[in-house]
């Protein structure tokens, strides 16, 4: 059985492209050696499939990842 996966609209997808894009050009994920982008992206869509989509807060909980 295939499980659907969410669709985003253009404007949800610019907004999780611009949060990925900000979080891996951060100095903390820039210095960071136990965080890959594979990770980061995957954070921000299991937030943008509960539902999120401020910038601010799917930023947010990507760089709490790398202070973890």
């Amino acid at each position: 059985m295939l499980h659907s996966k969410p669709a985003y609209d253009p404007p949800t997808l610019t907004v999780l492209r611009r949060a990925l894009d900000e979080v891996l050009t951060d100095h903390r994920f820039l210095k960071s050696t136990s965080t890959t982008a594979l990770e980061i992206a995957e954070l921000i869509l299991a937030q943008a499939a509960t539902g999120e989509r401020n910038l601010e807060r799917l930023k947010s909980s990507a760089l709490k990842k790398l202070a973890a």
